[in-house]
């Protein structure tokens, strides 16, 4: 028998079911859709996933998916995925329905799954790197997750996998550009298994090969991780979140654009810096890529130095 918040939460998976399927839209109905997520309880909205999963309707499986990525960024969504009460299973479910919408639509995969691993904490990240059904063995995927450890977090994965020496196996054979991917999403990553690698004997000639193959790239982003915690330690981006582009920190953006400068090449080092999370929003992330990349603005902030000239707000 169902409880007034089952019946509540059907109530509003109904409304939403109206809206996008129903009544067959030519326009999104995004703000009402918005009001459905924006003051939905933690047991409602697994109520209204749980019957998303279980209808096996792929149409409102992509329409469910395209809000959802919408509204991530809504800190109660972000803080229910996060609970004890939202499965791995779920989250998996989640994760793989994103996927293969990314796929369907032509969309990015790895910068609509980082949406979501960005706000996943670390117990959530290490139960979905260890404990789920498909992602565990989807090296691409796992990757990605690992991509988000940190050291400690690292040395707990890997003390927990049997086969080691496979993995490795497998990484070293990974695309050069997935493997150049990993370094400029976390460098420590790539360091922390390379060094696993010089102790794995069957790799023999290779490892060593390898190692010498990317220890340029380590370096360069072993200098933008130190010029990123410079940055880190003296400034706060808190003033500037809500003012317009041209009235923020002119000194702040000098800053990211020489750092993006660095690097040989500067779409590559916007990605990483953005999967750092140092641009307050979109618009500055564009900003700072058309500032390195167009020929016309490449005297812009030139003259900034990019060590030593920020004060502390």
């Amino acid at each position: 028998m169902n409880t007034g918040r089952d019946v509540k939460a059907m109530s509003r998976f109904q409304i939403f079911y109206n809206e996008v399927i129903l009544n067959d839209p030519i326009i999104p109905p995004v703000n009402k859709v918005r009001s459905l997520f924006a003051d939905i309880t933690i047991e409602e909205f697994i109520l209204f996933v749980d019957k998303v999963f279980t209808l096996e309707d792929n149409e409102l499986m992509q329409h469910f998916i395209y809000y959802f990525i919408l509204f991530s960024d809504m800190d109660h969504i972000q803080k229910y995925i996060n609970s004890d009460k939202f499965t791995i299973d779920r989250l998996e479910q989640l994760i793989l329905f994103t996927v293969g919408y990314c796929t369907m639509h032509d969309i990015p995969i790895d910068r609509t799954i980082d949406k979501i691993l960005f706000f996943l904490d670390k117990d959530k990240l290490m139960e979905l790197a260890l404990n789920s059904t498909v992602i565990n063995n989807d090296k691409f995927m796992l990757f990605m997750i690992l991509t988000k450890f940190d050291t400690d977090m690292l040395n707990r994965f890997f003390l927990k996998i049997k086969d080691v020496s496979g993995f490795i196996n497998f990484f070293i054979r990974l695309p050069d550009d997935v493997l150049r991917s990993i370094i400029s999403r976390n460098y420590h990553l790539f360091q922390y298994i390379m060094l696993m690698m010089s102790e794995v004997e069957a790799l023999g000639t290779l490892s060593a090969e390898f190692i010498k193959k990317y220890s340029l790239d380590l370096q360069q982003f072993g200098k933008l991780n130190d010029i990123l915690k410079k940055y880190r330690d003296n400034t706060n981006i808190e003033i500037d979140k809500n003012l317009p582009l041209q009235k923020r920190d002119m000194q702040r953006l000098a800053f990211l654009v020489n750092m993006v400068r660095e690097l040989n090449d500067p779409v590559q080092a916007v990605e990483y810096y953005s999967g750092e999370n140092v641009f307050i929003d979109e618009l500055e992330k564009n900003f700072v890529l058309a500032v390195v990349t167009d020929p016309m603005l490449k005297h812009i902030f030139a003259k900034y130095e990019i060590i030593g000239k920020l004060k502390k707000k």
